[in-house]
């Protein structure tokens, strides 16, 4: 492993390299280090940056890294008024899955109804083992249509228990406007249900 003093070369240089090739190489090289000051840096760097191609090789690092504390940072870009700060969010945290748990069971009570929604997608896009048990609790508590449709939308894919068949039906007991309903018959259609 590179000496600390390499680590902060390597910060300097992805914040103020000579040129974009420069800063992208250092971007891509702290991937190789999982620690918090690493992590920091990258994200901090992330919500600045102007060149999309770092902002690319810095996603890329951060989704190497792949650690709890990646997630927790990763969680904030969902706040972000900016679009690809909040696809990028979702993308990091979908890719790093089981290391962000916490964090999605934390993030799926949270306040704004659109980070609920993109925690969804998060999950639904993710490689998570406890996915679909995180989705039936957001279509059982969620009081939001649309973030309950996308957890609909998601177990349909990804589900196939009886209570995956079972937490939607009863979801269509609580929403029942026409698109609300043609989510769910098409999630139960996969799953192998009818209404």
């Amino acid at each position: 492993m590179q000496e600390p003093q390499n680590i902060n070369e390597l910060i300097r240089l992805m914040k103020n390299g000579r040129n974009e090739s420069e800063r992208i190489a250092a971007a891509l090289d702290l991937g190789n280090f999982e620690n918090k000051e690493v992590v920091k840096a990258l994200v901090e760097q992330l919500w600045m940056e102007t060149s999309r191609a770092v902002q690319e090789s810095i996603v890329s690092s951060l989704t190497k890294i792949g650690s709890k504390n990646v997630a927790e940072l990763a969680v904030e870009l969902l706040k972000s008024d900016d679009a690809y700060l909040r696809n990028v969010g979702v993308e990091i945290l979908a890719t790093i899955g089981d290391s962000a748990l916490e964090i999605f069971e934390r993030m799926i009570t949270h306040p704004d109804k659109d980070v609920r929604q993109l925690v969804v997608n998060a999950i639904g896009e993710g490689q998570l083992k406890e996915a679909a048990m995180i989705l039936r609790k957001v279509i059982e508590e969620d009081e939001e249509e649309n973030v309950v449709a996308a957890a609909v939308e998601y177990l349909g894919e990804i589900g196939g228990s009886d209570e995956d068949k079972k937490a939607i039906k009863q979801a269509l007991n609580r929403f029942s406007s026409p698109f609300f309903q043609y989510v769910a018959e098409v999630a139960l259609k996969k799953l192998g249900g009818s209404e």
